[in-house]
């Protein structure tokens, strides 16, 4: 394993969360001072995200390589399941206490595309999970991937990647989609070099890090071209440098790594169910207290689903030999 990769996964979960807290706590008149000076920057960690996917698909196939069918076998059991039990508990909830939920429609139609990760595809909409579009991007990256396999030599299996992305952005027109294949760039790099001096692997993290952090923007609506370069480019420097980079061995922080996935998912249940508590007791305290007492509930609670919900399914996986 990676180490550090553990790690950029925790900060990506971790700003991506701290984004939606920062918006949560507009919606619900809470506002605090510090949103006007970042924006939409935590959205970067969507983009960390996509760059380590590429990178993990392109590892793990040259260290354990898989057939195409238990390539998609083992991916859907990582993804769907704990996606699905907490669009499910939405979808249950909404017709049990529709009144709870602002601006906000389920149908069958909505139902069923977010079950099938095509909601974009079929409605032009957000899933039910609204950050799951990230995922549904995931999910045709797998997709591609799986096909590329068959391929069987590297080479072939990058080339069917890049081509059929081309292909996919002249429809789409979505350039971060390509942050993807810097990863699987990455990948291609890391097997065929797997040692780099450690000072050009440092200078590598410190413009990614410099670079992303020179991005913070009030005004941040950051998408497609802007994206990929401002977000997308520095991402792929950071991971570069990660993997690189001396290799952390903090527990904790490889811990909040591995719950990443759930701390990124619950964060849809844990920050409007913390500022409708806090509205309802009618707390008077300082907002910006109060996104980062929401910050910590939410990862605590991701963590907290990590350890009794999502490993007990990692371990139905690992019986049935995936």
């Amino acid at each position: 394993m990676i180490n550090n990769l553990q790690l950029l996964r925790a900060f990506a979960a971790i700003n991506v969360v701290y984004l939606h807290v920062l918006l949560g706590s507009q919606s619900y008149d809470k506002p605090t001072s510090i949103f006007p000076y970042v924006g939409h920057w935590g959205a970067n960690g969507v983009d960390i995200f996509f760059v380590i996917s590429g990178f993990v698909m392109i590892y793990t196939q040259t260290v354990n390589p898989k057939t195409t069918f238990n390539f998609y076998k083992s991916r859907i059991l990582r993804i769907v399941p704990i996606y699905w039990l907490i669009t499910s508990f939405i979808i249950i909830i909404y017709f049990l206490f529709s009144g709870l939920f602002k601006s906000f429609t389920i149908d069958i139609k909505s139902s069923v595309s977010s079950f099938l990760f095509i909601s974009q595809l079929l409605n032009n909409s957000y899933p039910i999970i609204n950050l799951g579009w990230t995922l549904e991007w995931e999910m045709l990256f797998y997709l591609i991937f799986g096909i590329a396999l068959y391929f069987k030599t590297l080479n072939k299996i990058i080339f069917f990647i890049f081509f059929t992305m081309i292909i996919i952005f002249l429809i789409t027109k979505k350039l971060f989609f390509f942050e993807f294949f810097l990863g699987v760039i990455i990948g291609y790099y890391y097997n065929k070099f797997n040692k780099v001096d450690n000072n050009l692997a440092l200078i590598f993290l410190i413009t990614g890090i410099l670079t992303l952090l020179m991005s913070i923007n009030p005004n941040s609506k950051i998408l497609n071209f802007d994206r990929f370069v401002i977000w997308g480019l520095p991402s792929a420097f950071i991971v570069f440098g990660a993997i690189y980079f001396k290799q952390i061995k903090n527990k904790f922080l490889l811990y909040l790594g591995d719950a990443s996935y759930s701390i990124y998912l619950v964060q849809i249940l844990t920050i409007p169910g913390f500022y409708k508590l806090i509205t309802y007791l009618d707390v008077k305290i300082s907002n910006n207290f109060l996104s980062i007492i929401c910050l910590i509930s939410s990862v605590a609670f991701g963590c907290i689903f990590h350890t009794y919900i999502e490993k007990k399914i990692r371990l139905v996986k690992y019986k049935i030999n995936i």
